[in-house]
């Protein structure tokens, strides 16, 4: 058993690529110590834009209407310094002016006195760092070299969820789509999944394929959306041009399964290929609310979003509070993943990265992936224990507490358990152990390990996982050449139906004939042989987690692009310790 510490269209030509507005200009209070703001009604409010006054938090200085930054919306002539010109998108920093901690403000600040605020738990996160990704960088540059002729078509389709601010602005400026070579020396591809991607959408056609594979509804006006209602719009249309715009839709589960869902198409495949599908499992679930709130209901927010309590969403420029609402059930940025072997390589490797994050807040967002596996992710139990002279039989069974498949989302996760009797310090027998390359210890082929109901060698392992074969049935780790699922026995969620939507999609494939395969859990049965002469047995149950496993990163060995030998470099030096999600004991007397 492993030791761990356990810390998851188009747009009408009028409205392309830049709207003007006139904006209010807001009196900078006396001494910088406050401004008023009224929240009850939707009003405007007072701030400060003083051009020295930087917040505390390292963003950048407000600069005066008069005199933007590179960043800021461009004045529109200089006789009128309020009319402003608004970009379709903006930076993270300019959302930062007020939406960043500031340790002068109790705005954004969770009751520990902690740093709750948007920007700050944002930035150490994979939605942030979506385009620096390296297995993402490295796996799209696989992709086109297997299939230069298509290099167009994948790069956009890649780069509409890891860098969307480079798509979207395409789209609405009519331009020819982002390549790779245009998004690396952009400022808002580099930022990833960033505020005014989410927070720009309509909610025009979420949840319907319309929207899938990133298809998201942004459109050129000036409107910003978010979950509260009656929002103060002075400050916002002050610093960035946008107003502020009550939208239900950012709180719901169809905003994220726009990138979330994605559909691949192999050349002579006779159908789109789902290859990750994570938002239609939820919508086939008990987790699901879309046909009605229920106790067991959860959003994606939810549960990836944690709740840091109540409090103001905004502080001043100044760094000082506004005087508006306290708002309750205030969310996170951290979007709480499993990934915490990303955020690790992006700690490690910073520098070369771009990696804009401080080391101590990509600690956290890791810490906090860990905590997610290890607390809300699963649950094993051992029962039905029958010890013979020679044989020790018990279950193990794994519990989904997730609201999609376990795992889900990108195909090259896997989830397994690792089972072992001890008596005493002594290992008895073992299946599922990993070595320190982090590859499954007696397994010839890691693509080829069959789902089993019952195991009685340690060559026999519970993996939870997707194989997927090409047109001609081959097992592939290409993107652009999956046509099939060959395998797939990762746990389905708890209310999974074969009659619910997307149940020919979604159902497992593999698992015929093990009655106890169903949604929210498996249980496999041990035969374990033991010596005839063993005292006190101990029976030690784990299930562990692997977001990119040894043999899916070896595939890219015979690549010859730089983004692959760059990955390949980093994932060398990696710890390869598999993460803990649930352990379960159990001790057997001797007879």
């Amino acid at each position: 058993m492993h030791r761990h510490t356990i810390l998851a269209t188009s747009v009408a030509a009028s409205f392309l690529a830049l709207v003007s507005i006139t904006v209010l200009s807001c009196e900078s209070p006396s001494g910088g110590e406050r401004a008023s703001a009224s929240d009850s009604s939707g009003g405007d409010a007072g701030a400060s834009s003083n051009s020295s006054a930087a917040a505390a938090s390292g963003t950048k200085a407000v600069t005066k209407p008069d005199a933007p930054t590179k960043d800021a919306p461009r004045v529109q002539g200089k006789a009128d310094a309020n009319e402003i010109t608004i970009t379709p998108f903006l930076p993270s920093e300019r959302c930062a002016v007020c939406h960043s901690h500031s340790p002068r403000a109790q705005a954004l600040t969770t009751a520990n006195g902690d740093d709750a605020s948007p920007f700050g738990t944002w930035q150490a996160t994979a939605m942030a760092n979506s385009f620096r990704d390296p297995y993402w960088r490295a796996q799209m540059s696989r992709e086109v070299e297997l299939a230069p002729g298509n290099k167009a078509a994948i790069e956009s389709l890649c780069l509409n969820c890891h860098a969307p601010i480079a798509s979207h602005t395409a789209r609405l400026t009519n331009t020819p789509p982002p390549s790779i070579e245009t998004a690396v020396p952009d400022p808002l591809a580099q930022e990833g999944v960033s505020c005014t991607v989410c927070h720009r959408t309509t909610d025009e056609g979420l949840g319907t394929p319309a929207s899938f594979n990133g298809r998201l509804a942004i459109r050129g006006d000036a409107r910003i959306y978010g979950p509260f209602a009656e929002p103060a719009t002075g400050p916002m249309r002050m610093h960035t041009g946008f107003t502020p715009t009550h939208g239900a839709h950012v709180s719901t589960s169809a905003l994220c399964g726009a990138c979330h869902t994605l559909y691949t198409q192999a050349e002579g495949a006779t159908e789109p290929f789902l290859e990750q599908a994570v938002y239609l499992e939820w919508r086939n679930s008990e987790f699901s609310d879309e046909n009605g709130v229920t106790s067991e209901s959860r959003t994606c927010q939810a549960c990836h979003m944690p709740d840091v309590g109540s409090m103001r969403i905004a502080r001043n420029p100044g760094g000082v509070d506004f005087n508006i609402k306290v708002r309750d059930d205030v969310r996170s940025h951290t979007f709480v993943g499993g990934n915490a072997f990303l955020i690790d390589l992006l700690r490690e490797n910073a520098k070369e990265l771009g990696v804009t994050a401080t080391s101590a807040a990509l600690e956290r967002v890791a810490a906090a992936a860990r905590a997610m596996l290890a607390h809300d992710t699963a649950r094993l139990s051992i029962s039905n224990v029958v010890r013979t002279a020679d044989r020790l039989e018990f279950d193990v069974r794994v519990e989904n507490l997730t609201g999609h498949k376990l795992p889900s989302g990108y195909p090259a996760r896997r989830v397994w358990l690792d089972v072992d009797v001890r008596a005493g310090r002594t290992k008895l027998w073992e299946s599922g152990y990993t070595d320190a390359s982090g590859r499954l210890k007696g397994i010839a082929d890691e693509f080829a390990i069959p789902h089993y109901d019952r195991i009685e060698r340690p060559d026999q392992v519970a993996v939870y996982e997707m194989v997927s074969g090409d047109v001609a049935g081959k097992t592939t780790t290409n993107l652009t050449r999956m046509a099939t699922r060959s395998k797939d026995t990762r746990l389905l969620p708890r209310g999974w139906r074969a009659d619910g939507p997307h149940a020919n999609e979604t159902a497992p494939v593999g698992t015929q004939g093990d009655d106890d395969f169903v949604a929210g859990s498996d249980t496999v049965t041990y035969s374990v042989p033991i010596p005839a002469d063993a005292k006190d047995l101990l029976v030690v149950a784990g299930l562990y987690y692997q977001p990119i496993p040894p043999a899916w990163a070896a595939t890219l060995e015979s690549s010859k692009t730089e983004e692959s030998r760059r990955f390949l470099t980093m994932y060398a030096k990696a710890d390869h310790t598999p993460d803990s999600i649930a352990t379960a004991t159990v001790q057997v007397p001797a007879k």
